[in-house]
């Protein structure tokens, strides 16, 4: 039986067994959340916009901050204490009386996660060759989103024999349970920062944008990834709306959202089994356009009110999760190519950043375009925005 090549790295399967956990706890209390906000407390829908402020903001303020540190710190420590972190916050969380106290515990744990990602992909540079990493990233992939198919699910179910509160205290213990996997992992042979001894954390920042710059496979990168969340932004908080205009269930609604995700899961696991990835931009360029073509398709739908069977609906949203993971493992690999080893944080926190400034910009397009003419307008937009990503990979499809 063939097994995916980065599988035969003792040091790299640790690392993902210690990445189980470590992405699971991001989403377990994700419905606890919610459910103590909505019902609990009876909070106004303003609360929720903050939320998602608090989710994300940090990524885009702090984490650039957060990459320069990781360049600077030992890899394995930075893994494991922001795993210990965001179990003690998430503990904390137990005990948050009102939902200004639970806003603030969510953006701390936001700022401790923003040193794990720069830290996983500095890891997973670190531990393979360039031939096996597009292998190792569509495995690290798939457990992401496996992770937000099942915790939530999880968490969900937890809910009927335990408050919300009790589910942030066994959240908490996953955390710790990631941690204590990290310490499995051997020291990281990591290539010495080339940065001044004075030299301050802004001017670790400033280099990384410098090298971005100066670099035009890892600026086109960047920008296309940018580019692409900000398509699915879009349109992704449109869904709902979408599904009951159709005229589908809530329950239908679920299964197009579970359908992303195990789409996302099954194409990782396919390109894990790829030994060297020879023209990333291309498969980039491919996945974007069926992005496009599968995310305009809908919109027509809506707009022209053709009566779409609910398995192609269905199957529409399978489409999307193949390809959201056929141009974002490519991505990484890319980013990880072109990156030197001592200057990987920094950068990875730089394309976080500018895909938080897509969450949070996007949402407000789609709606503005929704309100002024249609919601399946908002679709053909993203199909737009993806298409010109499609595009611009397709131009440059022999970069590497």
């Amino acid at each position: 039986m063939k097994y995916p090549p980065a599988l035969t790295h003792t040091a790299l399967r640790r690392l993902l067994v210690a990445q189980i956990p470590a992405d699971f706890a991001d989403w377990l209390d994700f419905v606890a959340i919610g459910a103590l906000l909505a019902f609990s407390w009876q909070s106004e829908p303003m609360v929720f916009a903050v939320l998602a402020v608090a989710m994300g903001l940090p990524y885009l303020v702090i984490g650039p901050f957060s990459g320069a540190l990781v360049d600077r710190m030992d890899i394995r420590r930075v893994m494991m204490l922001s795993n210990l972190g965001r179990g003690l916050v998430t503990a904390l969380m137990f005990l948050s009386p009102n939902w200004p106290i639970l806003m603030i515990l969510i953006a701390l744990r936001s700022v401790i996660d923003t040193f794990f990602t720069p830290a996983k992909q500095a890891a997973i540079q670190a531990l393979t060759e360039p031939s096996i990493r597009t292998s190792a990233n569509g495995l690290s992939h798939a457990i992401n989103q496996s992770s937000k198919i099942v915790a939530p699910a999880i968490g969900g179910a937890l809910l009927i024999w335990v408050a919300p509160p009790g589910v942030f205290l066994m959240n908490a213990g996953v955390s710790v349970l990631a941690a204590l996997l990290v310490l499995r992992l051997d020291p990281f042979a990591k290539p010495a920062a080339k940065h001044q001894d004075d030299a301050g954390l802004f001017t670790d920042v400033v280099d990384g944008f410098q090298d971005v710059r100066g670099a035009p496979v890892l600026r086109l990168s960047l920008i296309m990834m940018a580019a692409g969340f900000f398509a699915m932004f879009i349109y992704d908080t449109l869904i709902a709306p979408m599904t009951r205009d159709l005229g589908y269930s809530q329950t239908d609604l679920g299964f197009s959202l579970a359908a992303v995700g195990a789409g996302g899961v099954v194409a990782s696991l396919a390109l894990s089994f790829i030994d060297d990835l020879r023209q990333p931009f291309l498969f980039i360029a491919i996945g974007s356009l069926l992005s496009a073509l599968a995310i305009a398709g809908l919109g027509a739908v809506e707009v022209t009110g053709y009566p779409l069977p609910v398995a192609a609906y269905f199957a529409t949203f399978a489409i999307l999760g193949v390809m959201s993971a056929v141009t974002l493992v490519p991505f990484r690999t890319i980013i990880q190519n072109n990156v030197a080893g001592e200057k990987i944080g920094r950068i990875t926190a730089l394309s976080e950043a500018l895909n938080t400034v897509a969450l949070l910009i996007a949402p407000f397009v789609g709606a503005s375009v929704a309100a002024a003419s249609s919601i399946g307008m908002a679709f053909l937009l993203g199909g737009a925005v993806m298409l010109c990503v499609a595009a611009l990979a397709f131009y440059h499809r022999s970069y590497r």
